[in-house]
């Protein structure tokens, strides 16, 4: 199986790229079909159509330009959105986040062949890095439960830093969960943005938390 960047699509989101960055996230796609034999790096109903990862990966910059310098990507998995955003934007440092071996050995492979020392891996749970790292922005796509991982989700973010969450239908199911928890943090429910995928029939709605108040955050004195 080859794999077609769907270019048009993600220039319509992110702007224009560059022929080294179009190289870069052909390998990576490649990376990803080359590994599905051995590794269940993306699902493999969703296999055929890869595209789709990297369009929704690049929606993100349709509606949060990254602030600071530092990216996580929590629960990266296969390296979505990542190691698409590492390449998207290279002035930013991005961690990809994983507890599972074989994703993290993935990974470090595939940062091996794309040789962007913006990138590097992280093999932990999310839940156990609370104190030890912090983002100016922490993503997570598909990371579990909102009531299980959204508290150790925002423990990541930097003082001044933002939580942004990749959601579908559910997020109303989950709103009011979520609000109340990242209450308990110091955290507040910012901006929702709902983003129509180009050239697919659907949209992510993108979900925003940040700190409410600096003094008031729990641990920041």
């Amino acid at each position: 199986m080859s794999f077609k960047l769907p270019v048009a699509e993600m220039e319509s989101l992110c702007g224009p790229l560059s022929d080294t960055q179009r190289g870069q996230l052909v390998l990576f796609g490649e990376k990803v079909i080359g590994a599905a034999p051995q590794v269940n790096v993306v699902s493999r109903r969703s296999l055929d159509r890869l595209g789709e990862h990297f369009i929704d990966s690049a929606a993100l910059l349709s509606a949060f330009e990254a602030a600071g310098t530092t990216v996580g990507d929590l629960g990266s998995g296969g390296g979505f959105p990542g190691v698409v955003l590492g390449i998207l934007r290279p002035e930013l440092q991005v961690a990809l986040v994983d507890s599972r071996r074989s994703k993290v050995v993935f990974l470090k492979s595939t940062l091996r062949a794309l040789e962007r020392p913006n990138l590097a891996v992280v093999h932990a749970r999310v839940q156990d890095l609370g104190g030890s790292m912090s983002f100016d922005m922490a993503v997570s796509r598909a990371l579990g439960k909102i009531g299980e991982t959204l508290a150790p989700s925002l423990a990541l973010v930097a003082r001044a830093g933002r939580l942004v969450l990749f959601k579908g239908p559910k997020w109303r199911q989950e709103r009011e969960l979520a609000i109340s928890i990242a209450g308990e943090q110091g955290f507040v429910l910012g901006r929702e943005v709902d983003v129509p995928l180009p050239g697919l029939d659907r949209t992510t709605t993108f979900v925003e938390f940040h700190v409410e108040h600096l003094a008031e955050r729990p641990g920041s004195r």
